[in-house]
Formats: C-alpha cells, sequence, structure tokens
C-alpha cells in the first residue's frame, strides 16, 4: 500500500473543539471566542504583534513564515479548514513568525489562555489536541524529508501532489491550493530556489 503524501490521522478526526466547548463551557465563551474575516494577503499577525489568541480556520487556507537575517519573507508552513495556529507561548519569546491568508480567510478566535485552559481540563480534548500536534508533527517531517532529495523534479513532485487540494474562501468560491502558492513559497517548502522550481517545472512540461 502507498504512503499517503499527507498524514493520515483520523483518531480525532470527528471531534469539534468549538462543539464540546459550547456543551460543557458555554457560559465562560462570551468575550473568549470570537469569529472574524480576513482578506486575501491581509496579515494575521507578525512577530511585533501582541500574540494573545489562538486561530482556527473555518475556510480559507493561510501561509506562516518568518524572515531571514537580511529581512526577506520565507514560508515554512500552509494551513487550511480545520488547523489551528498561533503563539501558545512555550517558547520563552522566542516566537517569531507571521501569518498571512491566500484567501479570504474565515477564523474563529480565541483567548489563548482560555484555550489552552480548556484543552488540558478534559482527557478526551487533550487526546484530541495532542493527535492534532502529532499530525502537524508527521506533515512537517514530510516536507523535510523532501528537502533532501538529491533531485530537484522528486521535491516538485512531492509538493505538488503535497498541495492539489481544493480549499474555499468564506463566500464558498473554489481554488485549487497549489495555484495560490508563489514559486518562491514553493521554493522555500522544499528548500530550493524560486528560479529552481521555474527550471524544473519548465523541463516537467518539456518531458511531456
Amino acid at each position: 500500500m502507498a504512503t499517503p503524501v499527507r498524514p493520515n490521522n483520523e483518531s480525532y478526526s470527528s471531534f469539534r473543539f468549538y462543539d464540546k466547548l459550547s456543551l460543557t463551557h458555554g457560559d465562560q465563551m462570551s468575550g473568549m471566542v470570537k469569529e472574524c474575516v480576513i482578506k486575501k494577503n491581509e496579515y494575521i499577525y507578525d512577530p511585533s504583534s501582541e500574540h494573545l489568541y489562538i486561530y482556527e480556520i473555518l475556510e480559507g487556507a493561510i501561509k506562516l513564515g518568518s524572515y531571514t537575517e537580511d529581512g526577506e519573507e520565507f514560508t515554512f508552513d500552509v494551513l487550511l479548514k480545520g488547523d489551528f495556529f498561533g503563539d501558545l507561548r512555550y517558547l520563552n519569546n522566542q516566537f517569531f513568525e507571521f501569518s498571512k491568508s491566500l484567501i479570504d480567510t474565515k477564523l474563529r478566535v480565541y483567548s489563548r489562555d482560555f484555550f489552552k485552559k480548556m484543552v488540558i481540563q478534559s482527557p478526551e480534548t487533550s487526546e484530541w489536541f495532542i493527535s492534532y500536534l502529532v499530525k502537524r508533527w508527521c506533515s512537517a517531517e514530510k516536507k523535510l524529508k523532501k528537502i533532501h532529495e538529491k533531485k530537484a523534479l522528486e521535491k516538485l513532485t512531492f509538493i505538488d501532489s503535497f498541495f492539489d487540494l481544493q480549499v474555499h474562501d468564506h463566500k464558498g468560491k473554489s481554488y485549487i491550493l497549489l495555484d495560490l502558492l508563489t514559486q518562491k513559497d514553493l521554493g522555500d517548502l522544499i528548500g530550493v530556489s524560486r528560479q529552481t522550481i521555474a527550471s524544473t517545472a519548465r523541463f516537467r512540461s518539456l518531458a511531456v
């Protein structure tokens, strides 16, 4: 059996954190949870932001990245509907990333302290969150492995497969995620230059 391109962790795929909170802590959620829409190409936060929230993607897609010593942005992850992101504050003020919407994206925004408190109060919720983090970790490992592949074509084929997904904005308009990523984004994710991405894609199209 072929290994899935993306991590396949279905242990708690049906678990809905917000629904669970609504049932068990609905009276505490006022002011702790809200929803918002971030327009395409807008930043949700950058390293200078006051990081007080954890974000859940309800519809859309965002990219996470940081900066080189020269101040140039680079992308290290792309997240979709159902993903969570933000500073959990376990890095002793070393959290240094930006998040930026790829399309109009609807988010559910949790007070960070409230989110963390709710995760640890229930064994079921804790198990779900650990399962989710392991899936993210596995996803990062898969991409890291491809960085060390010798051939750029193999890297590009993998990343194409990884991001060949349909996503929807908050109004229901559909997009192919791969088409939303620039050549630089793709290069950042697999450790090659945008020029290598362009020349490899051109070579592949000629070979076909």
